[in-house]
């Protein structure tokens, strides 16, 4: 039986493994590679990445349709090369198709194509391979999406120039921190969510300097310290494992997706830290206990650079 389970956790890795060389090799997070291949939720690509599943057969037919040029084989069992190779003959041959170069040229998958479009998979697959030619009123159609997708991506690009700025009593203009409207202990799915949400406005108080972003901290836990409701600014730690200054406030998310912010420091037991809580004593009962967890079920390490409670928010 210990055997047996062994197997299995060296094949879940493996999945793992696989799984991450899939998402750098299309540049893509979790959550959008989750919504590309149709799945209601990340929950299923979360546990292959966190080495509790492998990769099925269902998930792997799921990954292949939206993205031919992945090998069903080297997904299942790690054989072969992650890409489809083609021989020297059909290399020769195949020339890319109008759909399929637009769709690289934006990085879209034939799903997502067929929620812009509601055409048939079917039909998006012939103009994607070239087995069938598109009729004029389709291609026309086509043109005028892409040129859409061209100009928001162009608007992208200015997205932070064009996002008011919260008016607080001191402000200059070299601080401009994105501010996401959302609560850091229930309301983000995922690190990801960063790079993938526009934030609602950016702070420029010079006390949020160094920051990479601020949201909003709901619960008492901490409100000896910071206020309930305070708006806090937060700057990622990377190889924060190796050396952080110890007693200090950080945010912190765990490999299940629960975060925190507490009080930090490096507890007695090794490889281990403890997480402290600070209330005030009305919100102190029941009593809010240390908390005691592995440094290495700790995915997001956040120094708390600044809080502020607003009492009103204008732009």
């Amino acid at each position: 039986m210990e055997n047996n389970s062994k197997k299995q956790t060296n094949v879940s890795t493996e999945s793992s493994k696989r799984l991450e060389e899939l998402l750098l090799h299309l540049k893509m997070s979790y959550n959008k590679f989750a919504k590309e291949i149709g799945l209601k939720d990340n929950v299923k690509v979360y546990h292959i990445k966190n080495g509790r599943n492998e990769i099925s057969a269902d998930l792997a037919n799921a990954i292949t349709a939206t993205f031919p040029q992945i090998s069903y084989q080297w997904l299942l069992t790690g054989n072969g090369e992650m890409l489809v190779q083609n021989t020297p003959e059909e290399e020769d041959e195949e020339e890319e198709t109008y759909l399929r170069a637009e769709r690289n040229r934006y990085n879209l998958s034939l799903q997502r194509i067929q929620e812009l479009t509601n055409l048939p998979m079917k039909k998006l697959k012939a103009y994607d391979n070239g087995d069938e030619n598109m009729p004029d009123d389709i291609l026309e159609a086509f043109e005028n999406l892409f040129q859409r997708i061209e100009n928001e991506y162009n608007e992208s690009e200015e997205q932070d120039d064009s996002l008011p700025v919260l008016i607080t009593d001191e402000m200059v203009s070299n601080v401009k921190v994105p501010f996401y409207e959302v609560d850091f202990t229930g309301g983000f799915t995922s690190p990801e969510m960063f790079s993938e949400v526009k934030p609602s406005f950016v702070i420029s108080s010079p006390s949020f300097a160094g920051a990479d972003f601020a949201c909003v901290l709901i619960g008492n836990s901490m409100s000896r310290r910071i206020k309930n409701g305070s708006v806090i600014g937060l700057k990622k730690i990377e190889e924060w494992w190796e050396y952080f200054p110890t007693n200090e406030i950080y945010a912190v998310v765990t490999k299940n997706w629960l975060r925190t912010v507490k009080i930090v420091k490096r507890s007695k037991k090794e490889g281990y830290i403890d997480l402290i809580p600070d209330p005030l004593p009305e919100y102190n009962n029941p009593e809010y206990e240390t908390e005691t967890i592995r440094m290495d079920y700790v995915v997001g390490f956040y120094k708390v650079i600044a809080h502020a409670f607003f009492e009103r928010m204008s732009f």
